[in-house]
């Protein structure tokens, strides 16, 4: 799979824009580039980390129009393949830092269904 944009690409991994020098096109060579630019695979995986840590997201949401010239059906290829190669293909969700319940989080628990406790 070709990747048309590294700059974008580079952008969503790493939250930073990154001079990326021209690629192949392969993953393999788009995750050499950039760890010519400073983020070899592990500091983006601690990135990712630190990010899901935080509930920030990762990877990091593009700017408005930024795919207009790529495409959202290529974008998401390319990046679910750089999110395989990077070992980062696991949606992760840390448990919420909440310690309570809502007053409606509460109500949905005391709700009881009509037929609860009437059987027979």
């Amino acid at each position: 799979m070709a990747i048309s944009s590294p700059s974008l690409l580079a952008y969503a991994l790493t939250g930073e824009d990154l001079p990326i020098r021209a690629t192949d096109g392969s993953i393999e060579d788009f995750l050499s580039a950039l760890e010519a630019a400073g983020w070899p695979p592990d500091r983006v995986r601690s990135f990712a980390n630190d990010s899901w840590d935080h509930e920030a997201p990762w990877p990091r949401p593009l700017p408005a129009h930024s795919l207009d010239s790529v495409g959202a059906a290529q974008w998401y290829a390319t990046l679910t393949s750089a999110r395989a190669a990077l070992g980062l293909d696991v949606v992760r969700f840390p448990p919420s830092r909440r310690t309570t319940l809502t007053s409606d989080e509460q109500r949905l628990l005391a709700d009881l269904p009509p037929h609860y406790g009437s059987a027979g």
